[in-house]
């Protein structure tokens, strides 16, 4: 089986070259669509899923399955009964453009000059819901399960509004963003378009910026450190957090075992503390910068 590296930042599929290994004619193959990675993986070495395409030889028919993979860190092709050092992978750049729903997106955020007292407000009202004591069990359960989802909500709404704020208002940051994040530096164009690139590039970071999932916070602290250039806090606790509320949200409250998770008034109030002190920790390195 042939391997192939290949970037799927700012990419939407592919097209597979290689030589045939029954006549060594050169093959192309279809266009792949790259799948969106699993961003609840912990690691990115668990991070990738799959799209499968084929190809055909033209000149003896033969037919190959090509598999395309993509993580949140990196993307790689497989293809069966093929050299390494054959394969060429050709990128097909996504260039979409800047719609309604994304502008509108932006310009909410953008207007929204006291991100902070938003989710210092809402933190508050999470803790003020979690004292609430009902007299029937399934309605408590459901109660705390929204304030423990509604909490990784804060976080991301903090997380999303705060980097979309200072790139689009404080052009250090704008340069810094476009110069490091994978979507926008790895993206290959000619000399010859550079002034129509320039142009487009503050929609392209729109784009990108609004379409990061932000409880993903691998990712995210790579874009706040190369961004800001400030220390992101440890993420193990609230990795393990979002794993949690990712099970209840799409497995009805069970773990991947099919166990019930069991949420008490206490193991609310921690993930609240929790998200208080992530966020208290970023907005002081942001503001002692």
């Amino acid at each position: 089986m042939g391997y192939c590296e290949f970037s799927p930042w700012g990419n939407k599929s592919v097209t597979v070259e290689f030589d045939c290994d029954n006549c060594g004619h050169r093959v192309i193959s279809e266009e792949i669509g790259i799948p969106t990675p699993n961003y609840m993986a912990e690691k990115a070495s668990d991070s990738h899923n799959e799209n499968d395409g084929y190809a055909v030889c033209e000149e003896c028919d033969k037919n190959f399955d090509v598999h395309v993979y993509a993580g949140y860190a990196d993307g790689y092709v497989d293809v069966d009964d093929v050299d390494d050092e054959t394969i060429v992978v050709n990128e097909i750049t996504d260039e979409r453009e800047l719609d309604y729903y994304i502008e509108e997106q932006i310009d909410a955020i953008i207007g929204s000059l006291n991100f902070i007292d938003i989710f210092n407000k809402d933190i508050s009202n999470l803790k003020q819901l979690n004292d609430i004591d009902l007299d029937n069990p399934d309605l408590q359960e459901t109660l705390r399960r929204q304030i423990y989802s509604g909490a990784i909500t804060c976080l991301e709404d903090y997380l999303s509004t705060t980097i979309i704020q200072e790139v689009l208002n404080k052009e250090e940051c704008f340069k810094n963003f476009v110069k490091t994040y994978h979507g926008i530096k790895n993206r290959k164009f000619d000399l010859s378009e550079i002034y129509d690139k320039f142009d487009k590039l503050r929609d392209i970071v729109k784009i990108e910026l609004v379409e990061v999932i932000y409880h993903d916070l691998p990712k995210v602290k790579g874009m706040y450190q190369d961004t800001f250039q400030i220390e992101f806090p440890e993420i193990g606790d609230l990795m393990k957090v979002i794993k949690t509320r990712h099970d209840m949200v799409h497995r009805n409250g069970k773990n991947k075992e099919g166990e019930k998770i069991e949420l008490t008034k206490e193991l609310a109030s921690d993930v609240i503390d929790k998200v208080e002190k992530f966020v208290q920790d970023i907005e002081s390195k942001l503001t002692n910068r």
